[in-house]
């Protein structure tokens, strides 16, 4: 057997559920969490869901909180300076991607637990060991730890503006095509791959396929499914002890969109658009996940997310030097002219 497989690190608790922030106190106490604690959010989040989550605790713990800017190393700086300052035990994140990523980042610096709060559906780092945080407009995936529970309270989730949501489910879909890329790694590398991240990976993505008009028609039951795939993609990630599972080459267009497109979109979806021109080059059935994010109302054209032709089509032909250590379907160069003619057969592009 190989000794260098990962140590598997999953959330202890996981409550999703309508009305979660109200039984934040007894999670804290079976998690045998005490002392004083920070609590990270910005301006936006804490006034979602922060305050409120600070007059729940008030009773019985010390919160100190801290808000945040930017996902940003010198940020996360910040707030372990913050955790010294308050002799925090554990910290809260509440917020999207920037302030659970800040607090993943911080606390695992700091060797202290903590609970992500996601206030958003928006992505699939709410429970995963990994970090994306920016340093001199580089952004850089960075070891973190895993959260030791995961509070989503569907009442709030669901108050968040749809696209979020469906841009959850960009996330989760392209999982379809990262372990594609994973497995195609497999038998062009030989680097190893983990069957039961892949298989999880693959059954969270087709769930929520199968649930298309269900997400469709039913706020607090497409919140609690898209929430409960985004949860379930962290932890095939987890397994992995990488984010392997979940990011492909659809997530490195989306990398190179974030740093060169005048306005980029959301992460998922750019990552949905990603995945139908990623199966397209696998040669696989991009056709489905064109219509199920069609049928959830997600974009499926670079129009629908303010991206230009050109800007898109520089994405395709430069995603291969995003992670040169990650092989992918891109991995060997896309011309421009094929990278066009993609765009143009799928209808992302007229």
């Amino acid at each position: 057997m190989r000794n260098d497989r990962p140590i598997i690190e999953l959330p202890r608790l996981i409550d999703v559920r309508y009305n979660a922030f109200e039984h934040i106190p007894n999670t804290i106490e079976k998690l045998k969490l005490d002392g004083p604690a920070v609590l990270i959010a910005d301006l936006q989040t804490m006034k979602i869901a922060g305050n409120r989550i600070m007059e729940i605790l008030d009773k019985n713990y010390q919160i100190s909180p801290i808000l945040i800017k930017k996902a940003t190393l010198n940020e996360a700086k910040k707030v372990i300076e913050y955790y010294q300052e308050t002799a925090a035990n554990f910290a809260i994140a509440v917020g999207g991607g920037s302030v659970i990523d800040i607090t993943k980042f911080s606390s695992f610096e700091h060797k202290i637990p903590f609970i992500s709060v996601p206030t958003v559906a928006s992505h699939d780092g709410i429970a995963s060991a990994r970090a994306s945080l920016s340093d001199s407009n580089k952004r850089h995936s960075l070891e973190a730890h895993s959260p030791f529970a995961v509070i989503g309270d569907v009442e709030t989730l669901s108050k968040a503006p749809k696209r979020f949501s469906i841009s959850g489910c960009g996330d989760i879909i392209s999982n379809i095509t990262a372990v594609l890329d994973w497995e195609l790694s497999n038998r062009i590398t030989g680097e190893h791959v983990s069957q039961y991240a892949i298989a999880l990976s693959r059954m969270t993505a087709k769930t929520l396929m199968a649930s298309k008009d269900i997400i469709l028609k039913d706020p607090i039951e497409a919140t609690d499914t898209v929430l409960k795939g985004l949860i379930t993609s962290s932890m095939a990630m987890c397994i992995a002890g990488s984010s392997r599972p979940a990011s492909g080459a659809e997530h490195m267009i989306s990398h190179v969109l974030d740093e060169t497109a005048k306005t980029p979109g959301l992460h998922g979806e750019q990552c949905g658009i990603g995945s139908i021109i990623s199966m397209y080059f696998h040669g696989g059935n991009w056709q489905e996940i064109k219509n199920t994010l069609e049928v959830i109302g997600a974009p499926t054209s670079a129009t629908q997310i303010n991206i230009s032709s050109e800007e898109f089509i520089h994405a395709i032909t430069t995603a291969n030097n995003v992670r040169k250590d990650r092989f992918t379907i891109l991995s060997s160069g896309i011309s421009k002219e094929a990278s066009e003619k993609a765009l143009v057969e799928t209808g992302i592009i007229n």
